[in-house]
């Protein structure tokens, strides 16, 4: 009887190895490795894709402080052509008053030139 029984056991180890040996080679592999390697994969274009989403922060940040520098550069360069307009606005008055007053002064004199002369002078 023990024989039979490991006879048994022998065709039915022979037939078991028979039969995986002539599985395809997606149905050898063990699935839960399929999956683990899947996950791996998973969380890799993951880290991935996070690396590029810093790596895109800090270029938008680069840019972001190129964009304020070159805003405070144009905010100061504004700042002196409002200055210098400003000033040149009360030059353009102070001018247009000298004017009036050596045009008063023209008239002033030339008429009292024009009576010294009419005089006889």
């Amino acid at each position: 009887m023990p024989r039979v029984r490991v006879l048994t056991f022998f065709l039915l180890a022979v037939s078991c190895a028979t039969a995986q040996a002539q599985a395809p080679v997606e149905d050898r592999s063990a699935p839960r490795a399929t999956s683990f390697t899947e996950a791996q994969q998973r969380v890799e274009f993951a880290r991935q894709a996070a690396d590029r989403a810093d790596a895109q922060v800090k270029q938008s940040e680069r840019e972001a402080g190129i964009a304020d520098s070159a805003l405070r550069s144009a905010k100061s360069q504004y700042d002196a052509a409002k200055a210098d307009a400003e000033k040149s606005k009360k030059n353009l008055q102070r001018s247009r008053s000298a004017a009036a007053e050596a045009r008063k002064t023209y008239e002033r004199e030339s008429a009292q030139f024009e009576r010294l002369r009419r005089a006889g002078g």
